[in-house]
Formats: C-alpha cells, sequence, structure tokens
C-alpha cells in the first residue's frame, strides 16, 4: 500500500536497513524546507539531524493513522519551535544575535525583503508561526496544515488570517 509505511513496518520488524531507506527517501526535503525557515545551513543541518533522531526513537509510537510525512511534518515543527525558544533565549543574553542571524548572509540568495519577512514571521505566535511556516513555504492546504498541526481546518484560517493581520503591523510598525 504505502512504500513508508511498508519501510516502517519493515524496521519494527528488526531490518535497520529499511530506516536507512527511510531517512534516504525523507531527508532532503526535510532539509530543505528548514533552512527556508532558519536561513542557517548548519542549524538546518543540525535540526534535520536531531529530527531524525527523534524519528528513530519515536517510531515504534507511529500508528499508521496519517501519512509518515504528516507525522514527520509535526516533529518538524515541534523541532523549529524549540529552535526559536533557544533562539530568543540567546537574544536576550545576546543583543546582535538577531542581526547575525539576519545579516550577512552574503552566499545566499534571498533578498533582504525575504530576509526580513522570515525575521517577522519568527516573530508571530507559535501556532500562527506554524501555520504561516506550512502555508507559505510549503504551500499547503489548510486541511493539510490542520491535519499536521492537529487543529481544525477553521481554527487554521482564523488563525492565518490573525497572522496576516500581525505581519501587516510588523511591515507597517517599520
Amino acid at each position: 500500500m504505502n512504500d513508508d509505511f511498508s519501510k516502517i513496518n519493515r524496521y519494527l520488524a528488526g531490518d535497520d536497513h529499511a530506516f536507512d531507506e527511510l531517512v534516504n527517501e525523507h531527508q532532503r526535503w526535510v532539509f530543505e524546507f528548514i533552512i527556508k525557515i532558519v536561513n542557517n545551513p548548519q542549524d538546518a543541518e543540525d535540526l534535520a539531524q536531531d529530527i531524525f533522531v527523534k524519528v528513530f526513537f519515536n517510531l515504534q509510537n507511529f500508528r499508521f493513522q496519517a501519512q509518515f510525512k504528516t507525522w514527520l511534518y509535526r516533529i518538524i515543527i515541534n523541532q523549529l519551535n524549540n529552535y526559536f525558544k533557544k533562539k530568543k533565549l540567546l537574544s536576550w543574553f545576546n543583543a546582535d544575535l538577531n542581526e547575525r542571524d539576519t545579516g550577512d548572509n552574503s552566499n545566499n540568495n534571498k533578498s533582504n525583503s525575504d530576509i526580513n519577512l522570515v525575521a517577522k514571521v519568527k516573530k508571530l505566535p507559535k501556532v500562527q508561526r506554524d501555520i504561516v511556516i506550512l502555508r507559505i513555504f510549503q504551500d499547503m492546504s489548510f486541511k493539510q496544515v490542520s491535519e499536521i498541526l492537529t487543529i481544525t481546518e477553521n481554527s487554521a484560517k482564523v488563525s492565518f488570517y490573525k497572522a496576516k493581520i500581525n505581519l501587516k503591523g510588523y511591515i507597517n510598525a517599520v
């Protein structure tokens, strides 16, 4: 049926190679998704590695009720939220941290406006930030977003609307 499901079942039955196949199939898009959000290749690589470690230790809890990719997105979102909490805590102790994160990316093709938008998205409340990341950066439907975040589709729509209002406020405050 589902190729991911068969790999998970093989891994759970003792085939360690099946886990490697699962990682190889998903690691590229996971990294590309994360780097769009954190805008730092080293952090993105570390986060992706941490995510697959979490998958390794929690795969026995996978219930086969949703697609593996949906379950994986939940882990990614949780890791990104932890990353942003850590960054926020560090910024309290180091005032120029944000300047280093959003500046001096000379080898990055993003324009300053893209970087500024990402910085403003990072300021959003957690649920709004998660929804914007999935809707805008991953081009997901509200239905997909609601499944990943385990909220109703209407809640996703309302939170997305509030996020747009907040982002407009952040932009106009500059």
